[in-house]
This record gives structure tokens, C-alpha cells and sequence, in this order.
């Protein structure tokens, strides 16, 4: 595979997610005047499902560029954006002179042969940005990696349930959970041992977390992050991710009506109060999910305001209606509208008539000009 394949093959995914940020952004606008708006769970495999797609979609791209060239597969079906701008313009509807047109539909083309082939500084400035803003992610990512591996081997165990370590330390104001190969670790900060029902309450909050699959996702997250860290939509998708992911956790756990909610958002608010009042240095480390805390950094997921959101979703007390039928019918139709949108959206290698009216065109105007100029 050639590093322009590799490099289309790149771009091809950035634009799937770019697709996915799209539809999930007008998808919750949906979802709010439908009985979905308080399904939690439902929303974050929804989120999943659309991640997963961006995640598997290189290799399905490649799969299908290798089956085009070995003849294996036919073009794909259905129109796509350039062959709909292709016949808008032979049908007159778009005015710019036919050589400019063919050099607009070329242009991803273009820039893609240029920069894989290092042929201008354009190419070194591209390869050079994206592979410095890797580079620093996958050291951060290991430095953090690092540093959680070693605060775990540090704590202190003090209960065992299944393939779940429940841990306590002094290096950490928040309570979070977080997991090996094979184990999960629940952490806890040695202050919150002196109040029991917290602990009862945040090991209940880190168990489901556990169970809803939110560490292994985690971690997924942070290992494709490197290769999105410049595309605002996974910093989007991400955002999204872990609000959804935290009240979805705090819906279940409620739902069990194992805690009364007075005392859970009392928790809540003691151990945020705590790790504000805290050393600013003893913060969450990635790949981990925390119980609370206020991020004050920009963008940042868990804010001032989204834990309002928290408190007021848990005092509404809301449960969500049996909505899995619904949620699986607008998981298919939101898989099928990025499919689609994709599809359309991929560069066209065949050549369709409307393509050769159009080469026809532009070979016309090129001799017109050559035979007019002296």
C-alpha cells in the first residue's frame, strides 16, 4: 500500500467522523421530543455504536479500495457529491469555466498525490504537524499511563469483589475506577473512608461504571486520540461521551433504589467540594473514569454547569420508558445515514458519463485556447 493510499485512507476517516460528530449533534436535537430524552443508556450505545463505526472504518475503506482494484467489487452505488455537482454543472446551473470546475473536483486528489509525496513544503509542513502532535499525545498518553499503573501499585487494598480491586490512597481527592488486562481497580481517597455510605455510594457508581463498559471505551478513546487529536469532532464526540456516560451511570445506579437520593447528591457535592479544596495536582489521571469533578479547563467535559446537570437529572428522578425498541431503530436509521453520507462523500475513481461530457469539455476548451492564443 502506497503512502498516498495510506493517506486517503486517513483523510476517508477523519471525514467519517467528521460525519458522525453531524449526525449525533442533530440526533440529540431528536432525541430531546422523544421518550429517549431521559434514556441514558440508550444514548451512550448509541454514541458507541456511531464510534465504533469511525474506529472499524479504515479498515472497511481499505477492504473496499483493495477489492475495486483487484475487480473484486464494483463502484460503489448511488450518486455521490461530485457526480451531483458534475451533472448540476452540465446542466448549467453552476457558472465557472470548465478547466476551473475539473481542477475543483480534483483538488483532494491533488493535495493528497502532494503531501504523500513530499513534493512541496506543503507535504513536509502536513506530515511534519501530524506527526509531531502524535508523537506528543502517545508520550503524554504513556507518561499518565505510567503514573496511574504506579498509584495503583501504591494503594491499598480493601476489598475484593470478583475481578474487581476496591483500592484506597492519598494521592487522589476524587474516587475513580479504572482497568488492567484483566482486572478492574476501584480507587478511593483515603479522606472518603471516614464516611461509609459515600464509599457504599461511590463503589455502587464505579461498579456500574464497570458494568456499562465505560473503562474499556476509555481507554479505546485515549488510544485513537492520537490520531484525531486535530479534529474538533472527536473532541466533541468525547465530551459527549463522558457526560452521557455519568448520567447514565447515575440513573442505574439510582434505579436500584439502594440509595436515597438526597445522600447521593449530597456525595456528589462532598467530594467535589474536597478536590476543589485539594492539591490541584492530585487530579484525575487518563485512561480512568472519575466519580466527579470540575474541570476548568476549556471545552472541558466535566464543568461547573454540567454538574448542575447532574443534580437536577437525579432530583427529577425520571425513568426512562422501555425504549430499547426505539433505540435500536434509530440506531440502524443513524448507521444507514452515515453510511450513506460517507458513501456520497468518498472521491469517485470510476468514469460515469456525466464525467466524460465533462473531460470532453474541458479537452474542447483547451484546444479552443491553444488554437485562439497567436
Amino acid at each position: 500500500m502506497t503512502p498516498e493510499h495510506l493517506l486517503s485512507v486517513y483523510i476517508d476517516t477523519n471525514i467519517v467522523l467528521l460525519t458522525v460528530a453531524a449526525v449525533w449533534f442533530f440526533a440529540k436535537r431528536l432525541i430531546a421530543r422523544t421518550p429517549l430524552k431521559t434514556a441514558y443508556l440508550t444514548q451512550l450505545h448509541l454514541l458507541y455504536g456511531l464510534i465504533a463505526m469511525v474506529v472499524v472504518s479504515p479498515i472497511v475503506i481499505y477492504g473496499m479500495d483493495m477489492g475495486q482494484r483487484l475487480g473484486w467489487l464494483s463502484g460503489p452505488s448511488g450518486i455521490s457529491v461530485s457526480d451531483f455537482l458534475v451533472s448540476q454543472y452540465l446542466h448549467g446551473n453552476i457558472a465557472m469555466t470548465p478547466s476551473k470546475f475539473e481542477h475543483l473536483l480534483m483538488i483532494r486528489t491533488e493535495l493528497t498525490h502532494e503531501i504523500a509525496s513530499l513534493t512541496s513544503w506543503l507535504g513536509y509542513v502536513v506530515l511534519g504537524s501530524l506527526s509531531v502532535g502524535f508523537a506528543i499525545i502517545v508520550v503524554r498518553n504513556a507518561r499518565d499511563t505510567v503514573q496511574l499503573m504506579g498509584m495503583i501499585r501504591r494503594s491499598y487494598v480493601l476489598r475484593r469483589i470478583g475481578r474487581i480491586d476496591v483500592r484506597f490512597t492519598h494521592e487522589t481527592c476524587v474516587p475513580f475506577s479504572t482497568r488492567g488486562l484483566f482486572r478492574h481497580y476501584i480507587v478511593l481517597p483515603t479522606g472518603l473512608l471516614a464516611q461509609s455510605n459515600d464509599v457504599r455510594i461511590a463503589v455502587s457508581h464505579e461498579i456500574q461504571h464497570v458494568r456499562q463498559r465505560d473503562l474499556t471505551w476509555e481507554i479505546a478513546l485515549e488510544l485513537v486520540r492520537p490520531f484525531f487529536f486535530w479534529n474538533p469532532a472527536f473532541a466533541y464526540c468525547k465530551r459527549d461521551v463522558e457526560r452521557i456516560r455519568e448520567l447514565a451511570c447515575d440513573q442505574q445506579v439510582l434505579g436500584r433504589n439502594t440509595h436515597p437520593i438526597r445522600d447521593y447528591c449530597e456525595c456528589l457535592l462532598r467530594v467535589c467540594q474536597t478536590s476543589l479544596m485539594g492539591d490541584r495536582t492530585n487530579q484525575i489521571i487518563t485512561p480512568s473514569v472519575p466519580f466527579v469533578q470540575i474541570d476548568k479547563r476549556a471545552n472541558a467535559s466535566h464543568t461547573e454547569s454540567f454538574l448542575k446537570t447532574r443534580i437536577m437529572s437525579v432530583l427529577d428522578d425520571e425513568h426512562p420508558q422501555n425504549t430499547r425498541h426505539m433505540g435500536s431503530v434509530l440506531m440502524l436509521s443513524l448507521f444507514a445515514v452515515v453510511i450513506c453520507a460517507t458513501i456520497a462523500l468518498r472521491p469517485v475513481n470510476d468514469w460515469s458519463h456525466d464525467r466524460l461530457m465533462l473531460s470532453t469539455i474541458v479537452n474542447l476548451e483547451r484546444l479552443n485556447s491553444r488554437t485562439v492564443s497567436p
